[in-house]
C-alpha cells in the first residue's frame, strides 16, 4: 500500500529542481533554464512553479521581454490555482498557491522588466497590482482568521502589521514607474507609502528609505500636499537638497542573497512542525561607484527577514490553503465504508500535504537593495559591489529624466 500511495503522488519540486538553482547561482542561466526544462519533461511538476522559475531565470540573465512574457503568463496561472477542485482536494493533489507576498514580488520583478525596456507606463500598471485590493482581498482574506490567531497569540504591535503583510519595494518600484511616467501625484502616494512601511518596520528589521526623504519633503511642498506638516515634523532634512536640477537621476535597485526554505523544525513543546529557514549567502550591503563618486544602498524589503519574523509569530508560510472539510470527511467516510480505498486516499493526502509544504518559489532575492544617485547627463560606467562581486554597467544620463539599472547579484 506504502508504495501504492507514493507511485502516486507527485515529485517534489525543491528537491527536483536544485540542480538548476546551483546552477543559477553561479549565473549559469541558460544551463539553468536548460536543466529546468529537462526535470519539467520527465517529472509532474507544478506549472506555475515552472513559469516563476523560468521568469526568474531570464530576469537574471538581463533577458526582460522574455521574462515578462513568462511571469504574464505565471500571473494567469496564479489565478487558476486559487479555484477550489473537489478532485484535487479530495485526492490531496492541490496545486502550489502563491502567497501575498510571492504575488507582490512577482509583479514588482515584472514592473522591473518594464522599466529596463522602458515601458514606464506598463511598469506602473503591473506595479500597481503588487498591492491592489483586490489581490489582497484575493491572497490574505483566507489566511486573516489563522494569522490572527497566531499574532495574537503573542503581544502584537498593530503598527507592526504593514510590514509583515505589504511590500514596501512593490510601492518604491510603483512610484519609481508613475514618476518615469510623469504622474506626479501618484509617484508621491506610492512612494509615501513605501517609506511608511519602512517606518513601521522593527528594530533591527533591515528596511529603510532615508535616501527618499529629501525628495518627499521637495515634492511635498512642490505639489502642495496635505502631507507636508507631518513630513516636516518628521524628517530632519532640508528639502533643497532633493531635486536634481541639470543633473539626472539614476536609480540603481540591486537584487541580493537567497529567499528562506520551508523546513521541519522542532518548536519549544519538542513536536514537529513546519517553519522557515535561512539559506545562506554572502551577506552585505551593495555600493554604487562612478567617476562622480559612490553610494552605499540601502534595504528597502528583506523577504528574509519578513519571512523569518513571521515563523517565529507562528506564521511560517501563506500559500497553503485550510483543506477543504467536505473533502476530508468525504476520504473519512471512504475509510469506515471502503477501508483499502479511502486509507489510500488519507495516506496520499499526508504524503502530497508535505510536498506542497516544502514547495516554494526559492528563486526569489532574499533582499531589494537601493540607491538613487545624482549624475552629469552623459554616458557613464557604473560599478555595483558587494562581498566581493562585482558588476559592470553603461547608462546615459538624461537631465530631468531618471534612469533606472536593475542588477540581479548571486
Amino acid at each position: 500500500m506504502l508504495v501504492a500511495v507514493l507511485s502516486g503522488c507527485r515529485a517534489s519540486y525543491v528537491r527536483q529542481t536544485a540542480q538548476m538553482r546551483v546552477l543559477a547561482d553561479v549565473g549559469q542561466y541558460d544551463a539553468a533554464l536548460t536543466e529546468l526544462d529537462s526535470v519539467a519533461a520527465r517529472e509532474e511538476l507544478d506549472p506555475l512553479l515552472v513559469a516563476v522559475d523560468r521568469g526568474g531565470l531570464l530576469h537574471r540573465a538581463g533577458a526582460w521581454d522574455a521574462s515578462s512574457r513568462v511571469w504574464v503568463r505565471a500571473a494567469e496561472l496564479a489565478d487558476d490555482h486559487e479555484r477550489v477542485r473537489l478532485s484535487e482536494e479530495f485526492t490531496g493533489n492541490i496545486p502550489w498557491r502563491m502567497g501575498s507576498l510571492e504575488r507582490q514580488t512577482l509583479h514588482t520583478l515584472n514592473a522591473l522588466n518594464y522599466l529596463q525596456l522602458g515601458r514606464p507606463e506598463d511598469a506602473a500598471v503591473e506595479a500597481r497590482l503588487t498591492n491592489a485590493l483586490t489581490l489582497q482581498r484575493h491572497l490574505e482574506e483566507r489566511h486573516q482568521i489563522q494569522m490572527e490567531r497566531h499574532l495574537h497569540a503573542i503581544h502584537f504591535d498593530e503598527e507592526l502589521r504593514p510590514y509583515l503583510v505589504q511590500s514596501a519595494i512593490g510601492l518604491y518600484v510603483s512610484g519609481l514607474a508613475h514618476e518615469l511616467a510623469g504622474n506626479e501625484a501618484s509617484a508621491f502616494i506610492d512612494y509615501l507609502a513605501a517609506w511608511s512601511i519602512t517606518r513601521s518596520a522593527p528594530p533591527g528589521a533591515p528596511s529603510r528609505l532615508t535616501h527618499l526623504e529629501p525628495w518627499l519633503l521637495s515634492e511635498a511642498r512642490r505639489l502642495g500636499r496635505p502631507e507636508l506638516e507631518a513630513l516636516e515634523r518628521a524628517i530632519p532634512v532640508p528639502a533643497a537638497s532633493a531635486r536634481e536640477g541639470e543633473s539626472g537621476a539614476l536609480v540603481v535597485v540591486v537584487e541580493a542573497g537567497k529567499l528562506p526554505e520551508r523546513c521541519v523544525i522542532e518548536d519549544a513543546k519538542e513536536a514537529r512542525v513546519w517553519n522557515v529557514c535561512p539559506r545562506p549567502w554572502r551577506r552585505g550591503q551593495a555600493r554604487v561607484e562612478t567617476a562622480s563618486g559612490s553610494w552605499d544602498t540601502e534595504t528597502v524589503t528583506s523577504l528574509e527577514n519578513i519571512l523569518l519574523r513571521r515563523g517565529s509569530l507562528g506564521v511560517s508560510v501563506d500559500t497553503t490553503r485550510k483543506p477543504n472539510l467536505w473533502a476530508r470527511a468525504g476520504a473519512l467516510s471512504l475509510f469506515v465504508l471502503m477501508p483499502p480505498l479511502g486509507g489510500y486516499l488519507l495516506a496520499r493526502s499526508a504524503v502530497e500535504h508535505g510536498t506542497q509544504m516544502e514547495q516554494g518559489w526559492l528563486s526569489l532575492p532574499a533582499e531589494f537593495q537601493v540607491a538613487r544617485l545624482s549624475l552629469p547627463p552623459g554616458r557613464h560606467t557604473v560599478r555595483v559591489r558587494r562581498s566581493g562581486q562585482e558588476e559592470t554597467r553603461e547608462v546615459d544620463i538624461v537631465s530631468g529624466h531618471p534612469r533606472v539599472l536593475v542588477v540581479p547579484m548571486h
